[in-house]
Order: structure tokens, then C-alpha cells, then sequence
């Protein structure tokens, strides 16, 4: 039996005995919908506020740039700073 069927359908047998065992939970599209974009929202708002936690504003607004003859990067305004002591330090 479907979710469409009458009640008193659901409740009685076929030879008119009551089916207290058998019990279908029935939702509508509406509900499941519902159930859906709430949870979506949360998900949502969840990783809105780990992004907001993830980092400082400062240091993802400095520029970085390629560190000159290495596979890494650097920021830019501390090597546009002293430039001498980068290379100085690279012979360390």
C-alpha cells in the first residue's frame, strides 16, 4: 500500500482485521523540500563562517611573487624591503 491510499485502507486487512503492525510514515514533496533547503542553508552559513575564521584579512591581502631561485613563494613587500639581505641570506 502507497502513501496515497486511504486510511482506513491502511488500517483494515483485506478480511477486515486491523494491521496494527504495518505502519507507513508518509511525507509530502513539500516537507522533504523543506527538510532540504534547511538543510542546504546550514551547510551554507557552516562554511560562510569557517572561511570568515580560516585566516586573518592582513595576511591574504599581501602580495607574494616567486622566491628568485627557489620553488617557493614570498611576500613581495618584504623582499622589495631589503632585496640585498634575501640573496644574502640565500648563501647561508
Amino acid at each position: 500500500m502507497g502513501c496515497n491510499e486511504s486510511t482506513e485502507r491502511r488500517r483494515n486487512n483485506a478480511d477486515g482485521t486491523e494491521n496494527d503492525g504495518d505502519l507507513e510514515i508518509c511525507t509530502s514533496g513539500t516537507e522533504m523540500t523543506a527538510a532540504g533547503l534547511a538543510v542546504a542553508g546550514a551547510i551554507i552559513v557552516a562554511c560562510c563562517v569557517a572561511g570568515l575564521l580560516s585566516g586573518s584579512e592582513a595576511s591574504s591581502s599581501r602580495k607574494t611573487m616567486k622566491a628568485p631561485g627557489r620553488n617557493y613563494r614570498i611576500f613581495r613587500d618584504d623582499f622589495e624591503d631589503d632585496p640585498a639581505d634575501y640573496f644574502r641570506r640565500l648563501r647561508d
